[in-house]
């Protein structure tokens, strides 16, 4: 996974798998090994993750962060400059409140959050095609959406789902037709929007 430059510069080399580059400090330390380092060590780890990959020429430059506010996401925010953040929460009154105060956070760090994402909303019973509320309804004054931040998709609880990404297969590849599929693929058409990219929309992947 390492590479040395003319410069002798250690670098590190994406994983590619599906068309995708994808680098995750899990690469970097044992299954079971926990990160427990302090703010300066998590500094230098995105410092190293963002500047010593081989990246090459990307359309976007997705970073997955741990949920909460805390010293992770400052070090991205004050170190990087980011397009903007989105926001994943599930249907439930403590994320939409935690995920409210990682909104919060970043507009206090200067960092636009472009809109949130609910995972695991609902599930569609494979049966009988219904479709089941797992979680409580969020009350409408207390959800993340009624403070001005576009909901950007949904995507429902899929046992499939589950099994595909455990096999290291997304969902896209696996089951392109699924109802989770297409939920993402309409996430990413509103997140290419939103960034001010101009992508047709076929009736498939268009507004829901």
């Amino acid at each position: 996974m390492l590479a040395t430059t003319k410069a002798h510069q250690p670098r590190f080399k994406p994983v590619k798998k599906f068309g995708l580059e994808i680098m995750s400090a899990g690469f970097l330390f044992g299954e079971d090994q926990a990160i427990a380092w302090d703010s300066n060590l998590v500094s230098a780890l995105v410092s190293q993750l963002m500047n010593f990959v081989d990246w090459g020429k990307l359309d976007y430059l997705i970073v997955d962060l741990p949920p909460g506010t805390g010293q992770v996401q400052q070090a991205f925010a004050n170190n990087m400059s980011l397009s903007g953040a989105i926001v994943v929460v599930t249907p439930q009154d403590i994320a939409h409140l935690d995920a409210k105060k990682a909104v919060d956070m970043y507009r206090q760090l200067g960092v636009r959050v472009i809109g949130a994402v609910e995972n695991m909303s609902g599930l569609v019973c494979p049966h009988c095609s219904e479709r089941i509320e797992v979680f409580h309804k969020v009350r409408p004054d207390r959800s993340i959406f009624e403070t001005g931040v576009p909901r950007l998709g949904s995507i429902p609880l899929d046992p499939e789902m589950s099994r595909s990404t455990d096999d290291g297969r997304p969902v896209f590849v696996d089951q392109p037709q699924s109802v989770q599929a297409h939920a993402f693929r309409f996430i990413a058409l509103e997140l290419a929007d939103a960034l001010g990219e101009k992508i047709g929309r076929t009736k498939k992947g268009g507004k829901q």
